[in-house]
């Protein structure tokens, strides 16, 4: 896990997350998926947020919570640690 303040790799991208009236720092990211079925392609928007995982665990960020993001409301699909364990994904659906 690294040893620096991570709430600097996260500051220039941050859209503000809120829970449960708790701020916590977000950074957004919107994917295209391309879903090939029977020849026919499909288009959708995934929705998902880097968070700090002590600030995820601290603040219950997990699956069927509700969040804020950038003014916008969602529910947590699912939050997952990605490579060392210092960040987090979570997986988002809009509400």
């Amino acid at each position: 896990m690294l040893d620096e303040d991570l709430r600097g790799f996260l500051e220039d991208f941050d859209v503000g997350g809120v829970v449960d009236g708790e701020p916590f720092l977000a950074a957004r990211d919107m994917p295209d998926e391309i879903h090939g079925m029977g020849g026919t392609n499909s288009q959708s928007t995934g929705y998902e947020i880097l968070v700090i995982t002590s600030d995820a665990e601290r603040l219950g960020i997990k699956n069927s919570k509700l969040i804020t993001v950038g003014g916008v409301s969602y529910r947590v699909r699912d939050c997952r640690m990605i490579d060392d364990g210092a960040f987090s994904l979570a997986s988002l659906t809009k509400v």
